[in-house]
């Protein structure tokens, strides 16, 4: 089984509806956590719930291009940037405004990208201002509708030395 890879990027870019519900792992130098997500994606906008393991609500954040809300522990915070919004209120790097598309294994034209023999994307280096940091490897592909999708997504920071670890378990792309 083979894909023609731009005709794959070419429905993935297609996908503008849809969430994933999985668990989320960070882990830096000095510290490891886990949740449960559900990420939900119409066109610009996102909404993003972190629930503990045995289901109390850690944050919800939702956000288009201009703005990010981000609401734990009862109290609400805003701003222009959700990556560094959701740094600052829990210290997790998560790159908020890129996840709609890396996480599909969606890049863009500048992006270092292999390529697997199945025609999926295997390994992302975006390059683009403030993701150069960042090398993305996927795992697990797996039929959703017609469309190949990663269920495995690790995530590294190289300026902090952190990683994200996204485990999907269920994609819906009729959101």
């Amino acid at each position: 089984m083979s894909l023609n890879s731009s005709s794959h990027q070419l429905s993935l870019k297609q996908q503008e509806h849809w969430s994933i519900k999985g668990k989320l792992g960070f882990k830096s130098p000095d510290k490891k956590q886990s949740a449960n997500f559900r990420w939900q994606q119409t066109q610009q906008q996102y909404q993003l719930n972190l629930t503990s393991i045995i289901g109390t609500s850690l944050l919800k954040m939702q956000g288009n291009e201009e703005v990010a809300t981000l609401v734990a522990d009862d109290e609400t915070y805003q701003d222009s940037d959700p990556s560094h919004l959701i740094w600052r209120v829990t210290g997790w790097q998560i790159p908020v405004e890129k996840m709609r598309f890396w996480i599909k294994g969606q890049h863009q034209n500048n992006d270092k990208v292999i390529t697997s023999e199945q025609g999926w994307v295997s390994q992302l280096q975006p390059i683009c201002n403030n993701c150069k940091n960042w090398l993305i490897n996927y795992d697990n592909y797996k039929l959703i509708d017609n469309i190949w999708l990663p269920h495995k997504v690790v995530l590294r920071n190289k300026s902090n030395n952190s990683q994200l670890l996204v485990r999907i378990n269920a994609w819906d792309l009729h959101e």
